[in-house]
C-alpha cells in the first residue's frame, strides 16, 4: 500500500487523532525537520510523511518496537525513553516541529517539554495530543491544569 493510500485510509478510519492527520499533513508540507514523541501504530506518523517535501525528515520516537510501516528515506525511527540522554542525542539538534503524543502522563509531559523546547527552531512549534483529557486512561497522578480550561 503506498503513503498515499495508508494516508486516505488513516484520515477515514475513526481513531483518538483521525480528525487531526490533515492538520498534520499541512503543517508537515512547510516543516524541514519534524520530531514526533510517541508513535504506537503509526497513524500520526503517516500524516507527517504524507506531508513532509521530499527534502525533510522525520524522526521518531518510541519506548515501544517500530511499527509496520514502509520504508521512506525521509523517517528516523529511535526506540527508546524520549527524556533519556542517549535517545535524545540520536535526534537532530533542531526541528521545526515537535508533536508529544507518549504516556500523557502529567509529569512525564512536563519533562518533554521542557527538553524539547529547546529544540524548536524560531518560528516552529511544538503540538500536544490530548491535552483536552483531564485524567487520560491509565494515567495514575495529577489532571493536566490546561484541561481546565
Amino acid at each position: 500500500m503506498t503513503l498515499a493510500e495508508r494516508y486516505r485510509r488513516a484520515c477515514e478510519t475513526r481513531s483518538d487523532i483521525f480528525e487531526h492527520l490533515p492538520l498534520f499533513a499541512e503543517l508537515a508540507a512547510e516543516a524541514e525537520v519534524i520530531v514526533e514523541l510517541g508513535v504506537r501504530t503509526g497513524v500520526s506518523t503517516v500524516a507527517w510523511l504524507y506531508g513532509l517535501p521530499k527534502h525533510g525528515r522525520l524522526f521518531s520516537v518510541d519506548i515501544d518496537p517500530q511499527p509496520d510501516l514502509p520504508d521512506d528515506p525521509r523517517w528516523t525511527f529511535v526506540q527508546g525513553d524520549d527524556t533519556h540522554p542517549d535517545t535524545i542525542a540520536q535526534l537532530p539538534a533542531r526541528a521545526d516541529i515537535v508533536f508529544i503524543d507518549t504516556s500523557h502522563d502529567y509529569h512525564h509531559t512536563a519533562r518533554e517539554l521542557e527538553l524539547y523546547r529547546w529544540m524548536v527552531k524560531r518560528g516552529g512549534m511544538i503540538i500536544c495530543h490530548d491535552t483536552e483529557l483531564e485524567h487520560p486512561e491509565g494515567v495514575v497522578g495529577p489532571p493536566y491544569p490546561w484541561a481546565r480550561y
